[in-house]
């Protein structure tokens, strides 16, 4: 199992920021990803005050052979991803953005750490590119208002 946590600093406020996040796909920054819908949305609780709870759904398209069958490998792979959004202490006209993600590959004893550590550095790739369609949406939102 690997855990990535790591921290961003937006210069939006937290409204900005939150309604970029929902609008960031689809992007020029990852057009593998076709559509994305919200299959669950709550309000709740935790320590540090009210949270808004998403479960979403990508659909992605990958150009793979055409004699691939089934390439979801979800019996093999596992990853859990949770973002937080809030505002920046010190000045409210910024947002940080906390991520913390943990994933693991079940079922491949001998290959399950470099498959995880191979898996993780494509993700931080991803996610780079990420923060980039949300700065690209935030500014997008700016010019709106």
């Amino acid at each position: 199992m690997k855990t990535w946590v790591d921290s961003y600093t937006f210069d939006f406020p937290w409204e900005t920021v939150v309604q970029a996040a929902y609008r960031k796909y689809p992007t020029r920054h990852n057009t593998n990803v076709k559509t994305l819908d919200t299959l669950e949305r709550r309000c709740g609780q935790n320590g540090s005050g009210r949270v808004l709870f998403s479960h979403r759904l990508f659909g992605t398209l990958w150009n793979v052979p055409a004699l691939v069958i089934n390439v979801s490998l979800r019996s093999l792979f596992k990853m859990s991803e949770v973002l937080q959004y809030k505002v920046h202490p010190e000045d409210p006209s910024k947002t940080i953005l906390q991520q913390h993600t943990v994933m693991s590959v079940h079922g491949v004893p001998l290959l399950g750490g470099l498959l995880e550590t191979m898996i993780l550095n494509s993700y931080e790739s991803v996610i780079s590119k990420g923060r980039l369609a949300i700065e690209e949406k935030a500014k997008e939102i700016k010019k709106e208002l």
